[in-house]
């Protein structure tokens, strides 16, 4: 079981964040652009608090109930990207397609943690088996 302390993670966040059998969750505003800006807040918040608490892994699943689940990876990626100190995670991607349905997922590894290289090579693999190809 993870810990964690909502309430850094909330002093942060634009919204509140809930954590539900091992998932945060929080409902973002609706915007009529579908961007909304303070999403990236939330999560950066939810990662810098989960990392201050954790040495495990973070898994993240892009959420596929409107088809724009490749979009939301890409702005996943590039505010982690911002983000991270330099040199201080390692961000291993995939995604693979079953039924026709896409599916995004990242795992974030802080580069000190001693299981480094089995974790990113245990995910590459999963990855293989999904898609059938090398991530």
């Amino acid at each position: 079981m993870i810990k964690i302390t909502l309430e850094d993670i909330n002093r942060k966040s634009p919204y509140e964040i809930t954590l539900n059998n091992g998932d945060f969750d929080f409902t973002s505003e609706d915007t009529h652009s579908g961007y909304d800006a303070h999403v990236k807040d939330a999560l950066i918040a939810i990662i810098e608090q989960f990392f201050a608490e954790n040495a495990n892994v973070l898994l993240y699943i892009c959420d596929t109930s409107d088809g724009r689940e490749e979009k939301r990876n890409r702005l996943f990626v590039r505010w982690f990207e911002e983000f991270a100190t330099p040199n201080r995670f390692t961000l291993e991607t995939a995604n693979a397609t079953v039924d026709g349905q896409g599916f995004y997922a990242a795992i974030i590894v802080e580069n000190t943690n001693p299981m480094l290289e089995a974790i990113v090579s245990d995910f590459k693999q999963t990855a293989e088996s999904l898609t059938g190809e090398k991530p």
